[in-house]
C-alpha cells in the first residue's frame, strides 16, 4: 500500500518523476510535464478532431499561421524594395503611358514657369501620388496575407514578421507602409533605411514604429510523426 501511495503516476509522452509530481498542482493538465514537441504534436491531434483548446499545451493559432522565419536580414530587403517599386512603375506606366509620355514630354519641351509646364506637372505628380497609394496598399495586402511578404520579398526569399518571429499583426503591418515609412523616407539621406546597417535585428526606422522585422524565409520543416515525439 506505501509503494503504491508513493510511486509517481508515469504521464504519456514523458516518465514522471517523484520531483514533477511533487511541483505539479492538484488539477493540473497532465500536458504540462510534455517536452514543447509532444504538446505541439497533441495540440495539432485535438485541432484536427475539432476537440477543445487549452492554453497551456495548445500553440496559438497565430504561431501556426507564421511563415518560418530565420535570421534578419538588409540586403535582401533593399533588393526586394527595388524590385516591387519597378513592378508597381512599370503597371502604372503599361496603364497609362499614353498620358504620362504626353506630360513628359510637354513637361520636358515647354518653358519653365508657362502654363503648360504648371499643367504637365500636376499631371506627373498626380501620377506619382497615384503610385504611392497603390504601393501602399500592394504593401498592407501582400505582407498582412498568409504569405507575408511583397512579390519582391518572396524572390529573394524574406518575409515580415514581429519582434518575435511571428505573423505581424495588421495594425503593424499597416503602420509600416504608412506613418513608418513616411518617416524612413523623410530622414535625410536615406538614414531611415541605412540605420538597418547598424543594429543586429536590421530593423529601419519603419520596422521600429510598427514592431516589426524583416527575416530571412525558412523553408517549413516536416511536422514530427507520433513515433518521433513520443519515442
Amino acid at each position: 500500500m506505501g509503494d503504491a501511495m508513493t510511486t509517481p503516476r508515469p504521464v504519456f509522452g514523458k516518465k514522471a518523476s517523484a520531483a514533477t509530481s511533487a511541483r505539479r498542482p492538484a488539477g493540473a493538465a497532465p500536458t504540462a510535464d510534455l517536452s514543447p514537441e509532444a504538446r505541439a504534436f497533441l495540440a495539432r491531434e485535438r485541432l484536427s478532431a475539432g476537440g477543445p483548446s487549452y492554453e497551456e499545451d495548445v500553440p496559438s493559432r497565430r504561431s501556426a499561421d507564421s511563415v518560418p522565419a530565420g535570421k534578419p536580414v538588409w540586403g535582401r530587403r533593399i533588393i526586394a524594395r527595388l524590385l516591387d517599386e519597378f513592378l508597381i512603375w512599370m503597371l502604372i506606366f503599361l496603364l497609362f503611358r499614353g498620358d504620362i509620355g504626353q506630360a513628359l514630354g510637354v513637361y520636358l519641351q515647354s518653358t519653365p514657369d508657362s502654363a503648360a509646364a504648371d499643367a504637365a506637372t500636376l499631371t506627373l505628380f498626380g501620377y506619382a501620388l497615384l503610385w504611392g497609394v497603390v504601393e501602399c496598399t500592394y504593401n498592407i495586402a501582400m505582407e498582412a496575407s498568409r504569405y507575408q511578404a511583397t512579390l519582391g520579398k518572396m524572390l529573394v526569399g524574406a518575409v515580415v514578421t514581429d519582434r518575435n518571429g511571428e505573423k505581424p499583426g495588421l495594425g503593424g503591418v499597416i503602420m509600416r507602409n504608412t506613418l513608418g515609412r513616411l518617416l524612413s523616407n523623410m530622414i535625410p539621406f536615406y538614414i531611415g533605411y541605412l540605420m538597418g546597417l547598424f543594429n543586429k535585428d536590421r530593423r529601419c526606422a519603419h520596422d521600429m514604429t510598427s514592431g516589426t522585422m524583416v527575416r530571412a524565409r525558412r523553408p517549413a520543416a516536416a511536422a514530427p510523426s507520433y513515433s518521433e515525439v513520443f519515442a
